[in-house]
């Protein structure tokens, strides 16, 4: 029924959505290892900064830039644009899968001291499916036609967040002795229902069987029909040139047929769809560097236009021409084209000028997000909240965002960076209430979490994802807005690095800050009788062969191991709510920035 509903909406457009879909999903998958998983098994043996370090292994998303251009120009014809990337890549990260899966338990047990080597290997899987995004975010301009391409957003968001919750939720969940022992096994053992090195084998014989599929049996038919609607009308940089004579019949459809291979343009005021009204307009005037922003106010509506003096950057006409045909000619199709002339090309739209407020805003804004995204969950952990307990929010979590993201799919399609600034507002408060939510977390100390308690984190965490899907749906829409298919996948990867390079790179450094800020302190009870357990011998700390004595260890001792030692773990002073209190007050900031000049640029006629 589910199936012959969709059928009907979507037609033969299904099967196109359907590989979007599985392709994203693959990705999610290493991405809910290295952004979820690892860094809660990292926590008993590593600190703050050690895991903070960790996150390092996450770059290569923000980092694919810097290779997108080949992947974009060399190619096997034959094979597909496409597919000539995303089968060999997720073959080699179904081997590395295979791999890593013989010796991972080996480097999570001595994580204090192998947390480099654990790095570099997710570094290198993350590096093998940034590579792959950038095919398939190429490919989702292409294999979808017009009227279903903002779909395409919709298609990542819930790929990404069905791969991640297989990794993270899924996983944690199985592979808890505890969650095992009590719903899933009738005789009690020390070992969840999965294993980490399992999962690994599991998910690296399916992506080599995927890739093969994928290689024999889809073809990039949607892709090929493009590059034949250009062929087949004579593109040619003669014609397109030809200003003067607009009355010609046969320019006005080249350039329809041009249109036709933009993203779909929306009916309201949005980038690709603000039609020209000859009204009297009050023009001002701001300088920017070498640049110039021309705002003209309008008796109906406000558009902005970013014009620049630099003669050598790009010009958008309505959509008539594309950056490709704007710089190199008309007869120069995508696939012609070398990797510096791509990368020349890239250099122009970085140059944009309202692509470079969009990358500052970015930068700015998303920092304030990472106490969330990046010591949440470790400080409840800290609380005493087991794993498991935390990946079973999603049980719930899941499916809802699944839902929210169809449904917003349609609510983002006209504005979608008002929408993405209100969101973001909302994050902002959503922090206040995580940081609260912490602070009157009861110490469980191994005993079990209240119901009231389980509920309201649940709550909290559920809405808290709301604001954020919405944010990564909005900006997704957006980004295919305004991509020029001659160069897809860079023009669309330079967005995505954007955004993501954003909600990145603060990582670490968020992580460290908290660790400096955070005074902690072990205490241990040790006699002569017990001090070989202890975690320091008694020599070392000066003790009495004869009477007991109390010993402060101070920082650097994580809460489990001090625990593992039978010693009372105290925190004097938590980086976590200094950190989240100036993140509060700098979001609030920012949002009135995001209001004047992130909002405008939805406005822009590109």
């Amino acid at each position: 029924m589910l199936f012959g509903s969709l059928k009907r909406h979507f037609g033969d457009e299904l099967n196109n959505i359907v590989w979007l879909v599985l392709l994203y999903l693959i990705q999610g998958i290493p991405i809910g290892l290295s952004f979820g998983t690892i860094p809660f098994l990292l926590h008993k043996h590593a600190t703050y900064t050690q895991i903070g370090i960790f996150t390092i292994s996450t770059y290569p998303y923000s980092l694919k830039l810097l290779w997108s251009p080949i992947v974009d120009s060399y190619f096997i014809q034959s094979f597909g644009r496409r597919k000539s990337w995303i089968v060999p890549i997720q073959i080699l990260a179904g081997i590395v899968f295979i791999s890593i899966s013989f010796f991972i338990n080996d480097l999570l047990e001595h994580a204090e001291t192998e947390v480099i080597h654990i790095t570099i290997v997710f570094f290198l899987l993350i590096f093998l499916m940034a590579t792959q995004d950038i095919a398939v975010d190429a490919w989702a301009l292409t294999i979808l036609s017009k009227p279903y391409l903002h779909y395409a957003s919709t298609c990542q968001t819930i790929g990404l967040n069905t791969g991640y919750f297989l990794s993270y939720t899924i996983f944690l969940t199985l592979s808890s002795p505890t969650f095992a022992n009590r719903y899933l096994r009738s005789i009690p053992s020390d070992q969840g229902m999965i294993t980490l090195p399992g999962y690994l084998m599991f998910w690296g014989i399916l992506f080599i069987i995927l890739s093969i599929y994928l290689a024999l049996f889809k073809d990039e038919e949607s892709t090929t029909v493009s590059h034949q609607i250009i062929q087949d009308n004579n593109y040619d940089k003669n014609k397109l040139n030809n200003n003067n004579n607009n009355n010609n019949n046969d320019n006005n459809n080249i350039i329809e047929n041009i249109n036709e291979m933009k993203p779909m343009k929306s009916s309201s005021p949005s980038l690709l769809s603000s039609p020209v009204k000859k009204q009297k307009k009050n023009k001002q005037h701001i300088s920017i560097g070498k640049q110039e922003i021309t705002k003209e106010n309008n008796t109906d509506d406000n558009d902005v236009n970013y014009n620049n003096n630099n003669d050598n950057d790009v010009s958008y006409d309505n959509g008539k021409k594309s950056i490709v045909q704007e710089t190199y000619g008309m007869d120069i199709n995508e696939s012609d084209l070398t990797p510096k002339q791509v990368y020349k090309l890239l250099w122009k739209i970085i140059t944009l000028p309202h692509i470079k407020m969009l990358s500052i805003l970015f930068i700015i804004s998303k920092i304030v997000f990472q106490p969330n995204e990046s010591a949440l969950n470790l400080k409840l952990l800290e609380k005493g909240l087991r794993k498991e307990d935390i990946a079973s929010f999603s049980l719930i979590q899941f499916p809802s965002i699944i839902i929210f993201s169809i449904l917003s799919s349609k609510w983002v399609k006209n504005k979608p960076l008002t929408i993405w600034s209100n969101a973001y507002l909302v994050g902002v408060f959503f922090i206040l209430l995580n940081m609260c939510s912490v602070f009157y977390f009861p110490n469980l100390n191994g005993g079990e979490v209240s119901w009231s308690h389980f509920f309201l984190l649940l709550v909290i965490t559920l809405f808290s994802s709301f604001s954020y899907n919405l944010m990564s749906v909005s900006q997704g829409s957006f980004f295919l807005k305004i991509s020029d298919k001659s160069i897809g996948g860079t023009y669309v990867t330079l967005l995505n690095t954007i955004a993501n390079f954003a909600g990145t790179y603060p990582k670490l450094f968020i992580l460290m800050l908290i660790d400096k800020l955070t005074t902690s302190e072990c205490i241990v009870k040790v006699s002569n009788s017990d001090n070989d357990s202890s975690l320091f011998s008694s020599s070392d700390l000066n003790l009495s062969q004869t009477t007991i004595q109390q010993v402060i260890i101070h920082d650097n001792i994580s809460k489990e191991l001090c625990i593992e030692q039978n010693g009372e773990y105290k925190i004097e002073r938590d980086g976590y709510y200094i950190v989240a209190t100036g993140a509060i007050i700098y979001g609030i900031f920012i949002y009135f920035v995001l209001k004047k000049h992130l909002v405008p640029i939805e406005k822009l006629k590109i």
